[in-house]
């Protein structure tokens, strides 16, 4: 009898174990993919199609439901010896999990 209580208990162990794992590997999964989506929108960035200085936000669609976006671009500095200037591209991919509210940020620094 004390022989089947340690076998319920650690198959009891073992099965949580699984789920914790289970969880981590759906958590990875939408991370890697905020990931790949804020690489997007910053490569949009950098080709030139969006450095107008400001703010917009959105969402990528049916394709990618849950998942949205905001990118700000911003002057920081002017060097007039170099007759350019410098931009803060900043893009910030928002979803949820669970309860949860999570993010990635992407900063890079472009010049005008």
């Amino acid at each position: 009898m004390i022989a089947v209580g340690i076998l319920a208990i650690g198959f009891v162990v073992l099965l949580e174990a699984h789920i914790a794992n289970l969880k981590m590997a759906a958590h990875s999964q939408l991370r890697t993919k905020a990931v790949l989506l804020a690489e997007k929108k910053m490569a949009e960035i950098e080709s030139g199609k969006t450095r107008n200085a400001g703010s917009r936000n959105g969402d990528f669609g049916e394709l990618f439901p849950g998942f949205r976006w905001e990118e700000s671009i911003i002057p920081v500095m002017r060097d007039s010896s170099l007759k350019a200037g410098f931009l803060r591209a900043q893009v910030v991919v928002f979803w949820e999990e669970g309860a949860r509210k999570e993010s990635v940020r992407f900063v890079t620094y472009l010049v005008e």
